[in-house]
């Protein structure tokens, strides 16, 4: 005769509940660890956020002395208000075309090899370019034919 030696229901469920509580604890502890994982990268990144924010506050406490210094007062007045001290000459210097000759833009023919070396751009440019300078920029086409 086989001899069974039964647990009483009892032992079983204190041993069930028993593990379901350290099954739980050790969820719970993972758990908190990932908590703290999360906690300290969103530190790092309150961190690095600060720092940045404290070099546009050194920025900007940089500009406001620039701003405030005698230099920067005399230039605006001198550029905005149009204001000189006594004994200051005013020079005004104006931008020309690096060509005057360019002003009148005749219109020449392009070569052949302007032409070829116009179409050999155009070969290489992607369409979507193409279609760019078709739609918004087509006065520079012809400036891209002459220029070439």
């Amino acid at each position: 005769m086989s001899y069974q030696h039964l647990e009483p229901l009892s032992k079983q469920l204190t041993i069930v509940i028993g593990l379901s509580v350290v099954g739980f604890m050790a969820f719970g502890l993972a758990l908190s660890f990932y908590r703290n994982l999360l906690f300290e990268q969103t530190l790092e990144g309150i961190s690095k956020q600060n720092k940045i924010l404290r070099m546009q506050i050194d920025q900007g406490y940089q500009d406001l002395e620039h701003f405030r210094s005698a230099q920067y007062k005399d230039k605006y007045a001198k550029e905005n208000l149009n204001l000189v001290r006594p004994g200051e000459k005013t020079l005004i210097i104006t931008t020309t075309p690096d060509n005057p000759l360019i002003l009148n833009k005749p219109q020449i023919a392009p070569t052949e090899q302007q032409e070829a070396a116009y179409y050999e751009l155009l070969r290489q440019m992607p369409t979507l370019e193409h279609w760019k300078l078709y739609l918004f920029h087509r006065e520079k086409i012809e400036e891209i034919k002459m220029g070439l």
